[in-house]
């Protein structure tokens, strides 16, 4: 699977602009997954994405 290249968010805990990293991923179904993405400064949970596998 590739990884997907996400725009900068800003950190609730650190206040700063930053690229969110993949921090789990967790299978939902055969089809989909859910993605969290979280800040790489403080750890701090910002995006999750529910995925359709192909």
């Amino acid at each position: 699977m590739g990884e997907r290249r996400l725009s900068t968010v800003i950190c609730p805990n650190c206040k700063r602009p930053v690229k969110p990293r993949e921090c789990s991923r967790k299978s939902l179904s055969k089809r989909y997954v859910l993605v969290t993405y979280c800040c790489p400064r403080c750890g701090a949970e910002l995006l999750t994405e529910h995925i359709e596998v192909t």
